[in-house]
């Protein structure tokens, strides 16, 4: 019988080891530090509707697990994060071993999902696929759970989370490999909903984990501390304190260990001095070329979707309105709730700005996947109430009946489309089993102490889980000229140094964008013997003399 201190007076006269016990348990627990709010609401969800988050969760990973994870080829951005992520695991340190303009929360994420498929016999690759498709899980039991403290519907909150399995090239880009900007959106996302929960400290922490997968993350710490300050004219209650302090903690903590490591010089130099001065102004286009871009890239990549993103872009446009109109007219704006909303609106809205001063690729639409899906999902909910007023404005019940049937058509529509979308999706070209193939031969050629050198195909050096050379994987946007600066002897200092450690292979691909392409292919014809050329990989191998 467990003994309750408020109804027993005699509690704390009682003694015996059983009482003490308790009564040790009781003051640890008062001592003990308060659950996130955010953290409850997860717990609550889950013990109010459990079907519901294994739907999220699960139902996410069954569809995904369509898309033929582990039989997707290796290769693009994502092999250069798994190659990090590998080179972690060798002991080797992002941005002194390896660049990347990237800060490194995705791949020292996948390394631990390496580690862990290590122990329990899963492949690396295959241990970050999986890691990758659970990511994406969780990001739809948030994307849920803030929709429906956002839409106050299950049903919109229900499309809001089924949109992005929706598209096969997002389910493309989770289950090719790290993907740190899937990671990115899941705590930026997690961070909205401590926003809502009135968690400060965590909302603030969360935000800087997004930042710390990719940098554009930190416009979720700008928008939870203007939140919590109440457009920076509230800090009596120390909100916006807190959110900052909850910032600093995971910030504090990367600045610690590379300084530990002796590589923070190479940190700063590639992920905000590179970014600053060479890869920002490089990128950045003007307004009508950004909006042409984005368009031809939403046009490719939602194809006949589009539709569905206008209609979100509608919602989007219509809830900005409203928004402003209500600051403008409310006698008060302190109510948390309002501040949420607004969150809501002015994340993606910075983000778009971003996207209109620097937008590469398909993968950069990801942050703006659970949005599409949330404001598609405020303007059917928004609608249905609409059309139910129009078709019976009197009787309540009849209005609610018709609101329910109008959003349940909407989303056994989307899931059927769904499931039908995964179901019908084939593997084309290339695969990870004909990848290992080919490797075969080439490991054949190479003695355990012999010496690599890639550049841009990063999946060689994941496959044969071998080191590069040096740290440029990838010099592409001026990336080489910024190496050559930090050279004495400029890039020929660099070349020099390949050519003294003679390696027996060397794999080169996406030349197209470097400055000193041509010097990097005239010392590997040079030296070396084309091999065979694989598409736009050219393999070489070294000259026997």
């Amino acid at each position: 019988m467990q003994i309750n201190a408020r109804r027993c007076p005699e509690w704390n006269r009682c003694s015996g080891p059983e009482t003490r016990y308790r009564k040790t348990l009781a003051s640890l627990r008062g001592w003990a530090p308060a659950i996130p709010n955010t953290l409850k609401i997860l717990i609550k969800g889950f013990r109010k509707g459990p079907a519901l988050v294994v739907a999220a969760v699960g139902g996410t990973v069954l569809i995904l697990m369509m898309y033929a994870p582990l039989r997707q080829a290796e290769g693009g951005d994502s092999a250069v994060y798994d190659y990090i992520a590998q080179s972690i695991l060798r002991g080797q340190i992002p941005y002194r071993d390896v660049v990347d303009i990237k800060w490194p929360g995705g791949p020292y994420l996948s390394a631990l999902a390496m580690a862990v498929g290590k122990a329990a016999g899963v492949r690396d690759v295959i241990a970050v696929r999986l890691f990758q498709i659970i990511v994406c899980g969780l990001l739809s039991l948030v994307t849920f759970l803030v929709a429906v403290r956002f839409l106050r519907s299950r049903a919109g909150a229900t499309i809001a989370c089924l949109f992005p399995l929706m598209n096969y090239r997002f389910a493309g880009w989770v289950v090719g490999g790290t993907q740190p900007k899937l990671l990115m959106i899941l705590f930026g996302m997690l961070a909205l909903l401590s926003v809502d929960a009135d968690e400060s400290f965590w909302g603030g922490f969360c935000s800087m984990l997004s930042c710390l997968c990719w940098q554009p993350g930190l416009l979720f710490t700008g928008v939870a501390f203007l939140a919590k300050s109440k457009y920076l004219t509230s800090w009596r209650d120390l909100r916006a304190l807190k959110i900052a302090a909850g910032a600093a903690v995971p910030l504090a903590v990367l600045f610690c260990y590379f300084l530990l490591k002796g590589a923070f010089g190479d940190f700063w130099s590639w992920t905000v001095t590179y970014n600053y001065s060479v890869f920002g102004p490089e990128a950045v286009r003007t307004l009508p070329d950004a909006l042409s871009r984005i368009w031809k890239i939403v046009s490719k990549i939602f194809e006949g979707d589009v539709p569905i993103v206008i209609f979100s872009a509608i919602g989007f446009l219509w809830l900005c309105v409203e928004r402003i109109r209500i600051r403008f007219t409310a006698t008060s704006s302190g109510a948390l709730g309002e501040r949420f909303e607004d969150a809501i609106v002015i994340a993606p809205l910075v983000y778009l700005a971003f996207c209109l001063i620097n937008f590469q690729a398909g993968p950069d639409l990801i942050p703006l996947f659970p949005f599409i899906g949330l404001f598609a999902g405020w303007l059917l909910v928004r609608l249905s109430h609409l059309v139910s007023t129009r078709v019976s404005p009197t009787k309540m019940v009849a209005r609610a009946r018709w609101e329910i049937a109008v959003q349940c058509i909407a989303v056994v529509c989307i899931v059927l489309l769904v499931v039908v979308r995964g179901a019908r999706y084939s593997l084309d070209g290339l695969t990870l089993p004909d990848q290992d193939r080919a490797m075969k031969p080439i490991a054949e050629l190479l003695e355990p102490d012999d010496k690599i050198y890639v550049h841009g195909a990063a999946e060689y050096l994941v496959l044969l889980n071998r080191p590069n050379l040096n740290p440029y994987v990838l010099m592409d946007w001026d990336a080489d000229e910024f190496a050559a600066t930090r050279k004495a002897g400029g890039f020929q200092q660099i070349v020099d140094e390949m050519e003294a450690q003679r390696p027996k292979l060397v794999v080169l691909s996406r030349l197209k964008k470097l400055v000193h392409s041509k010097e990097l292919s005239s010392w590997a014809e040079e030296h070396y013997d084309e091999l065979e050329s694989q598409g736009r990989v050219k393999l070489y191998v070294r000259r026997n003399r």
